[in-house]
Parts: C-alpha cells; sequence; structure tokens
C-alpha cells in the first residue's frame, strides 16, 4: 500500500484534516495541467474545494511575485508552472489543514482571483462554518457567495443554476 492507503487506515489523513500529500499532489496537478490544460476556471467540491483554493492562492501569488512582491509564494509556484487559472468555484469547501496550504494561504491572502463560493448552512461535513472560513481568504470584492439551507452540496435547482451561469458569464475574456 501506497503513503495514502497507509494513513487512511491508520486514521491520520481524515478528509476534514488532512495533513499530508501536498507536494504529490500539486505534483500530480501540474501534470495534469500540462496534459489538458489550458483551463479558464476551477470547480473544487468538498475537500477539492481546499485544494482548489491552494491553488488559487498559488496562481494569485504567482501574479504578486510578477508585479514585485510575493518572493515567498513564487518559490512555491515555481513548482507547478503549468497551474493556470483565471476564475475559482468552491462549493462546499473549507480551509485545508496541511501546513504548507495554511502557509500558502496565508502568504497569498487575500486572493484576488475572481471566486464563487457554495455554502450550505446545514453542511456537517465541511468542518466548522469552513465555506465561511474559506470565503474570508478572498479578496472581498472579488468574491461571491451563494448559501443555500441545504448540507454538502451543490444545489441544481434554477435560482441556483442562474447564479452560477451568472457569475461564468462574468469571467468570459
Amino acid at each position: 500500500a501506497g503513503p495514502r492507503e497507509e494513513a487512511s487506515r491508520d486514521g491520520a489523513c481524515p478528509l476534514a484534516a488532512q495533513r499530508c500529500g501536498w507536494r504529490r499532489t500539486l505534483q500530480a496537478l501540474d501534470d495534469a495541467f500540462a496534459a489538458h490544460g489550458p483551463f479558464d476556471g476551477v470547480l473544487g467540491f468538498s475537500q477539492g474545494a481546499a485544494v482548489a483554493a491552494a491553488l488559487a492562492a498559488l496562481v494569485s501569488g504567482r501574479a504578486s511575485a510578477a508585479a514585485g512582491s510575493g518572493g515567498e509564494v513564487a518559490a512555491e509556484a515555481a513548482a507547478a508552472p503549468a497551474v493556470r487559472f483565471r476564475f475559482l468555484l468552491c462549493c462546499g469547501g473549507f480551509v485545508g489543514a496541511a501546513p504548507e496550504l495554511g502557509a500558502l494561504y496565508e502568504r497569498s491572502a487575500p486572493i484576488a482571483m475572481p471566486s464563487l463560493h457554495v455554502v450550505g448552512e446545514g453542511d456537517g461535513v465541511a468542518p466548522g462554518g469552513g465555506g465561511e472560513e474559506l470565503v474570508r481568504l478572498f479578496c472581498p470584492a472579488r468574491a461571491e457567495v451563494v448559501r443555500h439551507g441545504g448540507g454538502h452540496f451543490m444545489p441544481a435547482g434554477k435560482r441556483f443554476v442562474e447564479r452560477y451561469v451568472e457569475f461564468l458569464d462574468a469571467q468570459r475574456e
């Protein structure tokens, strides 16, 4: 068994508190971006939203470094040169617990990338108001929030889909 299976078996990496594997995840995502990109945006659900937010921090940090600040994030961004996108959708997300993610979020906050966050008021999976905590990492002027009364899901009702489409339409170049 690989490290992921071993960590899962002994409980070291439960979904909401996973603290291992960031470097390998980043490399796999960089490979996917290189092989299948370019991508205009990224959608992340649950733990995927935590990772997507970290990628947004990386991309946003790379832009800051190019403008003359954010050198620490630039070094991390160099490890994933193919990871590039312009906007982000986070659904049922939370702030990742891995120390590398915390440092990346902190060095990049506020994340300037346009984002749409779908937050369930009854979400019992994303830890402790995780969706709201994730939203706070983003620049308020560029972060939109869609709240719903349900749990850990992305609502597909007409009014929600219209909001998603409105956000996506606004991201067209």
